[in-house]
């Protein structure tokens, strides 16, 4: 009953409009008066939630994407990958779901990606008769490909709060990313020769030279992700120090190598960054609070309980955690629902042998699929705003497209091997 009503001033504080670190401290501060916590837990967990090393990747891979916003990089990767499979039909929507994972691959963010891909490639397919709202609907799909491709932010929460490598949380990543990638493009196909979507067949060439061509443009942005994530694995440096790397040599190839960037543009970049880094970190601090309130009431084994009195096979287990992770993602921000609701799957995952990257990459699929749906649906909202459509249409042309990346949720939650192959090779 108490945590009810915890739960409760959460939700109407949250629904009132307040900022989300805020209805989080009015929540604690209501759950220390009522169940006679002492204040100075609020303060305490908050500083514990924000002081952890790992989240000094976060201002990092923020400012990657920033970067790659500004500096050329996101056009170059758009040219590469339109002379790759821009000739199929329906071709620029499929474009716009690998440029979507090649971004996945350079920054942490997947609202980041959304702008960046949304910017270039919007205009380009309204030119081509796409209609609006359903080139937002791909654009906005194509963003969440940078919670799942490492390196990821949601991947860095999780770590930190689950306690499990970032190394084998990133690799775990790459063949449910890709695959929800390449269903996404079949789906792009199979909507556009259906309704006559972007130009004909045979209207743009395959063009082996105009392939190498744009590779070698677009080839240092493309070699991030091998620097970033290859001197993890490899051992060179920390997932911090390589966000670190990553916005150097990110920064580099903006100035120096592309010359899109100039030094006047810096002070500005820094400071948006630092504002969205801020936010973000605030978000999880506070966020920290009602998670240790949350597991000194007992909630981890209340929703253990909970969930094996339904049954004790783990699959049946999984897939009704699908559809409340899916209802949790259409009203909390992922980084959040990380912070609250990681430790109570923990426990859960142990009890029925699931193996813990598993339940990672199901959780991370869940929400980043939320960053889809309305009402937090972030992604859509971005791409909603740079395609000047109203969010409720873009909803509605996104709803192929939530049900292809379901249903490779669906064979990740079937097969673990997808999630834990690539890990399993370097140890």
């Amino acid at each position: 009953m108490f945590m009810f009503a915890v739960i409760m001033v959460f939700l109407v504080t949250a629904l009132l409009g307040m900022p989300i670190f805020m209805s989080f401290g009015v929540t604690a501060l209501f759950a220390c008066v009522a169940g006679d916590f002492p204040l100075q837990i609020i303060a305490q967990r908050l500083m514990i939630g924000m002081d952890t090393f790992v989240l000094l990747a976060v201002p990092g891979f923020v400012l990657v994407g920033d970067i790659m916003c500004r500096g050329g990089i996101s056009i170059r990767a758009v040219d590469f990958a339109n002379s790759l499979i821009g000739h199929f039909r329906g071709g620029l929507a499929m474009v716009t779901v690998f440029t979507g994972m090649i971004m996945g691959g350079i920054s942490g963010s997947a609202v980041a990606d959304t702008a960046a891909v949304g910017c270039v490639l919007i205009p380009g397919m309204e030119k081509e008769k796409y209609p609006k709202e359903f080139a937002a609907a791909v654009i906005g799909t194509a963003g969440p490909l940078g919670n799942i491709i490492p390196p990821s932010i949601p991947m860095i929460v999780y770590s930190m709060t689950a306690g499990l490598s970032l190394l084998d949380l990133f690799l775990s990543g790459y063949i449910p990313g890709v695959m929800i990638g390449v269903m996404l493009m079949v789906a792009c196909n199979i909507i556009s020769k259906r309704n006559g979507y972007g130009p004909p067949p045979g209207t743009m060439k395959f063009s082996g030279k105009n392939v190498w061509v744009t590779f070698k443009r677009a080839g240092w942005a493309l070699f991030t992700p091998v620097i970033v994530v290859g001197g993890i694995v490899s051992g060179i440096f920390t997932p911090t120090e390589s966000a670190m790397i990553g916005v150097f040599y990110c920064l580099f190839i903006a100035m120096f190598v592309y010359r899109e960037m100039s030094w006047k543009e810096l002070p500005e970049l820094l400071l948006n960054s630092a504002k969205t880094s801020a936010k973000l970190v605030i978000i999880i601090g506070s966020a920290a609070v009602f998670s240790y309130i949350s597991i000194n009431e007992g909630v981890p084994e209340m929703f253990e309980k909970f969930m094996l009195s339904i049954s004790h096979n783990k699959y049946v287990i999984l897939f009704l955690l699908n559809l409340i992770l899916l209802g949790m993602g259409m009203l909390i921000d992922i980084l959040v629902a990380t912070i609250i609701f990681v430790p109570v799957l923990i426990p859960l995952a142990a009890s029925l042998d699931i193996a813990p990257l598993h339940i990672a990459l199901i959780f991370v699929i869940n929400m980043s699929i939320g960053l889809l749906t309305p009402p937090v649906g972030y992604c859509l909202y971005v791409a909603s705003a740079i395609a000047k459509v109203p969010m409720e249409k873009v909803a509605v042309h996104s709803i192929p497209l939530i049900i292809a990346m379901l249903v490779i949720l669906t064979f990740v939650t079937i097969f673990p091997q997808l999630t834990l192959y690539i890990p399993s090779l370097i140890h």
